[in-house]
């Protein structure tokens, strides 16, 4: 398999915050690309090639998703096989007695709650005059990857978000209607309402997220900054340091990007912050991503596109709390 397209994608891994190569790669940078552009030219009627180049897009799609976001930071993800089932169930109903030495022990029934976790497709098909494609092949595929991802990341949280707005709508006893702002009880509120339903599972207590957009994320920072209200020095100090602060009262807190749609609306409200118990819910990913391209018979037009497997379930609401701040 032609290694020279890895070996342009590994080449963006050395880019600056800007999406340009730092001053050292430039020069790698630009030979990767060269070299992948004059690869395409000479191999561009050979269909075995184009197979090749959908192999190598179908693995970087494949790492990125699962390693370049912070969805699993904050909501449980399982990679599972393409074709498996994937099911939640929770026990309960064993009861411990206490009774006289050698005396006779009740029995007790366990009982189960089984969710299976839904299977829809995710995907994006793009397509791109031939001629330009040809002249410009390495910057096209640079493209695609960088927003592909980008989509493909939005998309799965814009999905898991909706379904928590459906699970804790405003009428739910887990919604906190902040409607002349938040303050710093209803987030403690929150946290010790959620700390006190989550459940060890194995023996190990599923971590506590503070999740919500800057604008939510930065009113924390700025209660525990001010003077007049909970000043905390060592808070103080990582927010400097940080820009954030990255734990309150034992909560990770995970600042959620800004996720837009093709016109730049955004998908996920300013106004909400979120508190996760560990177990609200499960994303499913059945199997990797699958990946083709092609090039039309009657038009001059290369295609390329990719799907893969995917669902999620909200089966704990009770485990969150969704605070809406109704000044923002």
């Amino acid at each position: 398999m032609s290694s020279t397209m890895s070996s342009f994608l590994r080449t963006r891994g050395a880019l600056d915050p800007f999406g340009r190569p730092k001053t050292d790669d430039v020069a790698a940078y630009e030979r990767a690309k060269a070299a992948l552009d004059t690869e395409a030219r000479e191999n561009w009627d050979n269909p075995t090639w184009h197979r090749e180049q959908a192999a190598i897009l179908n693995d970087r799609f494949d790492y990125g998703f699962q390693f370049e976001n912070l969805f699993g930071t904050y909501f449980e993800v399982r990679n599972v096989g393409e074709f498996d089932i994937v099911t939640i169930t929770e026990r309960r109903g064993l009861q411990v007695f206490w009774t006289a030495r050698g005396g006779y022990i009740d029995e007790t029934q366990l009982k189960s709650e089984r969710f299976d976790v839904p299977r829809d497709t995710i995907g994006f098909h793009v397509s791109e005059f031939e001629d330009k494609l040809r002249a410009n092949y390495a910057e096209t595929i640079e493209e695609l990857v960088s927003l592909a991802l980008q989509r493909l990341d939005a998309e799965v949280n814009r999905r898991m978000f909706n379904l928590m707005q459906a699970a804790i709508p405003s009428s739910s006893p887990y919604y906190v209607d902040a409607a002349s702002g938040m303050d710093l009880s209803d987030l403690n509120t929150a946290l010790r309402e959620v700390a006190d339903v989550v459940k060890p599972n194995n023996g190990v207590r599923p971590p506590i997220t503070i999740a919500g957009r800057a604008t939510m994320i930065d009113k924390i920072s700025d209660v525990v900054t001010d003077p007049a209200a909970l000043y905390d020095p060592e808070a103080t100090s990582e927010i400097r340091r940080l820009g954030r602060l990255g734990v309150y009262r034992g909560a990770n807190i995970v600042r959620i990007d800004n996720y837009t749609d093709e016109n730049d609306a955004s998908y996920i409200p300013d106004n909400e912050l979120w508190v996760f118990g560990g177990t609200v819910g499960v994303f499913a990913k059945y199997g990797g991503m699958r990946t083709k391209n092609w090039i039309e018979n009657t038009v001059d037009y290369y295609h390329a596109r990719g799907r893969m497997d995917a669902g999620g379930v909200v089966y704990a609401p009770q485990r969150a709390r969704r605070i809406v701040d109704g000044t923002v």
